[in-house]
């Protein structure tokens, strides 16, 4: 029995190592490691809209009342002559009827009113109305004085041309009523020189009484007679 045993040692080892290794080929690889779970990027912080602001008007109450008055003297300039009667109409009832001082935005379009006008006194009076507001100490009238004092200056250089207009208008007037003047009295120079040739070539020549074999020819007195 103990050859025997040899053989079936050898085949059992060999079965055994070929179970071995059988069971090596057919195990299976450990599962990988699971992925790691993505973390979620952080949402962007919300960042909220900025407030519409309306733009503001940064112009100073002179820079308003400048706009204001330039576009009141735009409309006048556009108005026909009955419309501009009847808007100087308008503000003088505005200023007969106010209870205090005359408000300064009434002298101001007032006085730029009558200067548009031109009426006889019309400029007189609106250069007065300006004047009033730019030469004024009351505080409220210090917005309105930079125009008014521009608005006074034009009046019154208009006031100066015009009085030298009429001044030139005058003179020539002065100047045609002299000539006039001299016309005719060149004219009855002439009339009386004519009147005096007339009555020189038209008078009578005188004739001396008619004498034997006289002609009567002779003016003078007869001749003496000798002793």
């Amino acid at each position: 029995m103990a050859p025997s045993s040899g053989p079936r040692a050898l085949a059992a080892c060999t079965l055994a190592v070929a179970l071995l290794v059988a069971c090596s080929l057919f195990e299976t690889s450990p599962p990988p490691p699971p992925a790691p779970a993505a973390v979620p990027a952080p949402a962007p912080a919300q960042v909220p809209a900025p407030a519409v602001v309306p733009p503001q008007d940064l112009a100073s109450p002179a820079d308003k009342i400048t706009r204001q008055l330039l576009d009141y003297g735009a409309r006048l300039r556009a108005l026909a002559p009955a419309e501009l009667a009847a808007e100087v109409a308008r503000l003088d009832a505005l200023a007969a009827g106010a209870a205090g001082p005359l408000p300064a935005e009434t002298k101001m379009y007032l006085g730029m009113a009558l200067c548009q006008q031109h009426f006889p006194g019309d400029l007189a009076r609106g250069a007065a109305l300006l004047d009033s507001v730019a030469q004024g100490t009351a505080p409220e009238l210090g917005p309105w004085q930079p125009m008014a004092r521009l608005l006074a200056s034009q009046a019154g250089e208009q006031r100066r041309q015009e009085d030298q207009l009429e001044h030139q208008a005058a003179q020539r007037r002065d100047t045609q009523r002299t000539l006039q003047q001299l016309t005719e009295k060149l004219e009855a120079l002439k009339a009386i020189e004519r009147s005096m040739i007339t009555r020189s070539a038209g008078a009578p020549v005188p004739i001396g009484p008619a004498g034997a074999g006289g002609t009567g020819a002779e003016t003078g007195p007869p001749p003496a007679k000798t002793p």
